[in-house]
C-alpha cells in the first residue's frame, strides 16, 4: 500500500485522475475531424464502452470503435498508435527484453494478446512470434477498429481477453481512381543509441460500378543501434546491439456488387519481414514471408444479413542464430484453410438472433519437431431481446471441437455460454453486465518444444532466457464476470468497469534451467484469478464558429493477477503484469489554419513480483511516456505530419534480487530511444 500511495503522487497519474473529474463527461464518442473537403467520409455514430448499433444491432455486449477520422486527427501511424488510447491495454516497451512492442504483443486485463481480425477474419503472426499483418497496416488502409472487451460467442472471443476487428477502408470517392501517397523519415540520437526510420506508403482506390477496387502497399526500413547494460554482483557489461529491419506489404482488394443486396469481396495480403541483428559475437537473422487470401460473399436484406467466408494463409518463417560456440537454424511453415458462415436475423426492433459456423484446418511443420496437424470446428448462436425500453438481454452459446495429431495427439470439445444484460436507467445512465464460461486451447506454436536462443551478453540468464514451447499443455478453463456503469451525454462520457476472471489450468510463462541455461516455456498452473477496475472518460468540444475543436480523454486501469502455486498452494502475483496504468490524451484542431495536434501521456509504476520456482524477486522500473503529433494540411491535397514518440520514455530496467536478504543477483538496463518521424503526403 505504501508503494501504491507513493505512485499515486506521480505527476502523470495525478493529471490522468484530475482530468477524469475536471469536466462533465459523456459517452457519445469520438468527434469528427474537419478536413479540407477533398473526399466524402462516411458518418459513424460512436460510443465509448457502449454498444454500437451498426445495422440496428441491439446486442447488450459492449463495443468500442476507433474510426479512421480519429486516427488521422491524432496523427496515428499504425494500429498500435490508435490502440494506445484504448482502456486496459498494456503495450510492451520497445526496449523491453521479452519481445517487441506493437499491436501483436500487447497484453489485456492480465491475460495474453487479444484476438485480431481483419473484416471479421482471424489473423495470426509467425510461429516463432513474428510480426502479424496488423503491424503493417496504416490508417490510410483502415475504415475503423472495433474493440469488443467482453466475451462474445460470435467472434470466437468467449475465452479471449479482447477481440480487435479491423475493418478495411472501402473506396471513398465516386471517381475511378484516387488515393494517398506518403513518405516518412526519422532520425534519432540519444547518447550511444540511434535510430533511422524510412517508410513509403501508397493507398489507391476507386469505383467503376459494379466494381470497387483498392491497392494498399507500404515499405519500411528501420536501422537501430541500442545499448544494453547488464550487471551482477561481480561485474558490469555494456553491450552494443545493431539491427536492420525491412518490412513490406502489398494488399489488393476487389469487390463486385451483384445487386443492391449482394456482393463478393476478395482481399490478398502479401507480407515480407526481414531482420538482421548483431550483438558482440552473435548474429541473428530472422525472416517471415506470408500470404493470406480472404474471400467472402455478403447478402444484406433490410436488417437481415448472411456472410460466407473462405480464407487461406501460408507462412514461412526462419530464424538463424550464429556464434563462435554454436549455430542454430529453425525453419517453420504454417498453412491454414478456413470456411465460415455468419447470419443475422432481426425479427423486429426488439428481437434479434446471430448464428453461424466456423471450420479451420491447419498444419505446422518444423525442421526441429514433428508436424502438428489441427482441425477446429465451431457452432454458435446468440440471441438478443429488448424486453423493455430500458432493458436488453443477450444469451449466447458456442460449441467447439478440436482434433490434433502428429506432435501431440488428442481430441477436445467444450461448450461456452455467455449472458449479457444492459439496463438504461435514463438517457444518461446505464449498467451493462456480462457473465461467461469458456475454454481456451493452447496455440499451436506454444506446443512446439523447439528452443529459440536469446541474444545479448546475458543470453540464457534469468533476465533474458531462451524461449521454447510445451507439448503437454492443457486448455484453460475460464469463468468471467464483468460490469460497466456509464454516464453519457452528447459531449462525452465516463465509464467505470469492474472485471473478475477465474482460470483453472492457467497457462503461464515459466523460467527453468535446462542444460546450464534458463529457458522460458508455457506451463499450466492449477488456478489463477485476474480482477481490477477500469475508469475511462472523454470530453469533446465540437467545432465552434471560430473553427476551434478539441477532445480530452483519460483512463486509469488497475489489474491484480494472482496464481496459486501448485506446490505450496500459496497465492503469488503474476511476475510481468503491472498493478495499474494511467494515460491521458488531448487533441486540438484549428480549422482556419488546417492544423491538428495531439499529445498523449501514459504512466506505468514501478512494481516488484516474485519469480515462479525461483528464490528471486524481479523489480521493473516506473515508465513515463509522451507522444506528440502535429499535422498541417495545404491546398491541392498536400499535408505534412511531425510525430514524436517516447519523448519522456525512461530506460527499461529490471532488477533481480535475492528474496532472503535483498542483495543484487542480476540487473538489466535497455536504453530508450525517443522517436521523431516527419512525413509528407499527397492526396490525388
Amino acid at each position: 500500500m505504501d508503494a501504491l500511495s507513493s505512485a499515486w503522487k506521480q505527476s502523470a497519474l495525478t493529471v490522468a485522475l484530475l482530468s477524469l473529474y475536471s469536466v462533465s463527461w459523456a459517452a457519445d464518442s469520438t468527434p469528427k475531424v474537419t478536413e479540407e473537403p477533398i473526399q466524402t467520409l462516411k458518418t459513424l455514430k460512436l460510443q465509448a464502452n457502449a454498444p454500437t448499433n451498426k445495422n440496428n444491432d441491439i446486442s447488450a455486449i459492449a463495443k468500442t470503435i476507433i474510426n479512421r477520422e480519429e486516427m488521422l486527427k491524432y496523427g496515428d501511424q499504425s494500429v498500435s498508435d490508435a490502440l494506445r488510447r484504448a482502456t486496459g491495454f498494456q503495450m510492451p516497451s520497445a526496449t523491453g527484453p521479452r519481445g517487441p512492442g506493437g499491436a501483436s504483443g500487447m497484453r489485456f486485463r492480465g491475460g495474453g494478446a487479444p484476438i485480431f481480425m481483419i473484416n471479421g477474419e482471424p489473423v495470426q503472426g509467425g510461429p516463432r512470434g513474428g510480426m502479424s499483418i496488423i503491424d503493417t497496416l496504416t490508417p490510410d488502409m483502415i475504415e475503423r477498429i472495433e474493440i469488443t472487451k467482453q466475451p462474445s460467442v460470435t467472434q470466437a472471443s468467449v475465452a479471449a481477453s479482447a477481440v480487435i476487428n479491423i475493418i478495411l477502408k472501402e473506396p471513398l470517392q465516386s471517381s475511378r481512381l484516387g488515393g494517398t501517397a506518403r513518405v516518412g523519415y526519422g532520425f534519432n540520437h540519444s547518447g550511444a543509441s540511434e535510430e533511422e526510420r524510412k517508410n513509403v506508403t501508397l493507398q489507391m482506390d476507386g469505383r467503376d460500378s459494379p466494381w470497387l477496387y483498392s491497392l494498399s502497399a507500404n515499405q519500411n526500413w528501420d536501422d537501430t543501434t541500442s545499448i544494453t547494460q547488464t550487471q551482477t554482483a561481480n561485474q558490469t557489461r555494456v553491450q552494443k546491439n545493431v539491427s536492420e529491419r525491412k518490412a513490406s506489404m502489398i494488399s489488393p482488394r476487389l469487390e463486385y456488387e451483384i445487386d443492391d443486396e449482394k456482393k463478393v469481396v476478395a482481399e490478398l495480403f502479401y507480407r515480407n519481414h526481414e531482420r538482421d541483428g548483431s550483438r558482440s559475437d552473435q548474429v541473428q537473422q530472422d525472416k517471415n514471408d506470408s500470404m493470406r487470401l480472404n474471400t467472402r460473399f455478403e447478402r444484406q436484406v433490410n436488417k437481415n444479413s448472411d456472410k460466407v467466408r473462405l480464407s487461406y494463409e501460408k507462412q514461412n518463417e526462419t530464424e538463424l542464430t550464429r556464434s563462435p560456440l554454436s549455430s542454430q537454424y529453425i525453419d517453420q511453415q504454417i498453412e491454414e484453410l478456413g470456411l465460415a458462415y455468419d447470419g443475422v436475423r432481426q425479427f423486429d426492433e426488439h428481437r434479434q438472433i446471430k448464428f453461424g459456423l466456423d471450420t479451420r484446418s491447419s498444419s505446422l511443420e518444423s525442421n526441429t519437431a514433428d508436424t502438428l496437424d489441427e482441425q477446429r470446428y465451431a457452432l454458435y448462436s446468440e440471441g438478443s431481446w429488448r424486453f423493455t425500453d430500458q432493458q436488453t438481454l443477450t444469451l449466447g452459446l458456442r460449441q467447439e471441437w478440436i482434433h490434433r495429431t502428429g506432435l501431440v495427439d488428442y481430441d477436445d470439445q467444450n461448450l461456452s455460454p455467455v449472458v449479457a444484460h444492459r439496463y438504461n436507467f435514463n438517457d444518461h445512465w446505464s449498467l451493462q453486465t456480462n457473465i461467461s464460461q469458456a475454454f481456451r486451447n493452447p496455440k499451436a506454436d506454444d506446443l512446439l518444444p523447439t528452443v529459440s536462443v536469446s541474444t545479448d551478453s546475458d543470453a540464457g540468464s534469468l533476465n533474458n532466457p531462451d524461449r521454447g514451447g510445451n507439448p503437454f499443455l492443457r486448455p484453460e478453463k475460464i469463468t468471467a464476470y464483468e460490469s460497466t456503469l456509464g454516464f453519457n451525454m452528447p459531449a462525452g462520457g465516463v465509464n467505470i468497469t469492474g472485471f473478475y476472471r477465474q482460470i483453472d489450468d492457467y497457462i503461464e510463462s515459466v523460467i527453468q534451467q535446462e542444460n546450464g541455461r534458463y529457458v522460458k516455456r508455457p506451463q499450466n498452473q492449477d488456478h489463477a484469478t485476474t480482477y481490477g477496475v477500469e475508469l475511462s472518460g472523454r470530453y469533446a468540444l465540437k467545432q465552434t464558429a471560430q473553427g476551434h475543436s478539441w477532445m480530452l480523454n483519460s483512463q486509469l486501469s488497475t489489474i491484480r493477477a494472482k496464481v496459486e502455486d501448485d506446490i505450496t498452494h500459496q497465492d503469488r502475483l503474476v511476475s510481468d503484469v503491472a498493478p495499474y496504468s494511467a494515460s491521458m490524451g488531448l487533441s486540438y484542431n484549428y480549422q482556419p489554419w488546417q492544423i491538428s495536434t495531439s499529445a498523449n501521456l501514459s504512466y506505468t509504476p514501478e512494481f516488484t513480483r516474485a519469480l515462479e520456482n525461483q528464490p528471486y524477486d524481479r523489480t521493473s522500473n516506473e515508465r513515463v511516456n509522451l507522444d506528440i503529433s502535429a499535422t498541417k494540411r495545404f491546398k491541392q491535397g498536400w499535408a505534412t505530419t511531425l510525430s514524436a514518440r517516447n519523448l519522456l520514455s525512461t530506460d527499461y530496467k529490471e532488477r533481480l534480487s535475492d528474496q532472503s536478504d535483498g542483495s543484487l543477483y542480476q540487473a538489466r538496463t535497455s536504453q530508450a530511444i525517443p522517436s521523431i518521424l516527419f512525413s509528407v503526403e499527397k492526396k490525388f
